[in-house]
């Protein structure tokens, strides 16, 4: 089922009606775009319908690339108490809901905390949305009580992961809990020589990193996650790495549906990422990202260009004597 198609010809996921269709009285426009009131400034994107038809779309890109698995095989429903999971960052709701539904007659409990209530208003009823920030103290959130923590594509909105890595250890089933934490290093490779070092892409993507570590949520992907999670005191930690490519060049079938997907995901968010971040904290005008983008735009698009970004699925274990 899908409810509309996409500029490139693409069809967008079904997402349910969300709560509202009008903005909190607190959210407020800039530059075109809707954004959150809760905690104002420090998400640095929108939370309009467009961006939220782009969430959704990444489900698919991760859906795709993860051959429709919602998640790493640490999670299994077989527990003598039904299994708790709380997904970090939500968005949109669509993954808790997805799981809620699959493990529905598990007894699988899911809930999920962002800081906009941009989720819809028809729910599983195991699942519960609440809206929270998650780089506060969790006075909301038992400790101990966790099977699963899920977080993905929280890259420039944390600015402490080892302090968001250890609320998730002490809120972790000793023993049982596992996190997973899924991110696409947004960092443009090219093994073959066709993404020119002056390409504007890799230009829109230095400015973009080097705006979001001035407000410190750095949306580059450290490098040292396995390193953190192992400080924070996790084990069995591993990481699966899945290559995205940004437009359907490959030859391999999988690769080639996953550049579809990702293509689409990265043209129709550009400015949702852009907007933000280059004009508070660069000074850029709205002129100047639509320019920037726009070229960028060209470039994903052209399939002379042999790129590709990563994706990184980390998971770990808390231990049973931590």
């Amino acid at each position: 089922m899908v409810v509309a198609m996409a500029n490139n010809g693409m069809p967008l996921p079904a997402r349910p009606e969300h709560q509202t269709n009008h903005p909190p009285p607190s959210d407020y426009m800039e530059n075109g775009r809707f954004y959150s009131g809760f905690r104002k400034g420090k998400y640095m994107f929108p939370i309009d319908e467009l961006e939220m038809d782009r969430m959704d779309i990444y489900h698919k890109i991760f859906s795709v690339a993860r051959r429709e698995a919602l998640h790493s095989t640490i999670f299994t429903p077989n527990y003598d108490k039904g299994p708790r999971v709380l997904d970090l960052g939500c968005g949109t709701g669509i993954w808790a809901i997805d799981m809620a539904e699959k493990y529905h007659h598990h007894g699988v409990e899911v809930q999920g905390v962002d800081l906009a209530l941009i989720q819809p208003a028809q729910i599983p009823p195991n699942l519960i949305f609440h809206q929270r920030d998650i780089e506060s103290p969790w006075f909301w959130c038992d400790v101990d009580s966790w099977d699963m923590i899920h977080m993905r594509m929280l890259a420039g909105s944390i600015s402490n992961w080892p302090a968001t890595y250890a609320q998730i250890f002490r809120h972790l089933k000793p023993q049982y809990g596992w996190v997973e934490h899924v991110e696409i290093d947004m960092e443009p490779r090219c093994d073959d020589g066709t993404l020119p070092a002056d390409s504007s892409l890799i230009q829109w993507t230095r400015a973009l990193f080097d705006a979001t570590a001035r407000a410190y949520r750095p949306l580059a992907y450290n490098a040292e996650t396995g390193s953190m999670l192992q400080a924070q005191g996790f084990v069995d930690i591993k990481e699966e790495v899945i290559r995205v490519p940004l437009n359907p060049w490959e030859s391999d079938p999988h690769l080639k549906d996953i550049g579809r997907w990702y293509n689409l995901g990265l043209t129709q968010g550009l400015d949702a990422l852009s907007v933000g971040p280059l004009t508070r904290m660069s000074q850029w005008t709205k002129e100047d990202v639509d320019r920037l983008t726009a070229n960028v735009k060209r470039e994903v698009c052209s399939k002379k260009i042999h790129a590709y970004c990563n994706m990184h699925i980390w998971i770990a274990r808390r231990p049973a004597d931590a």
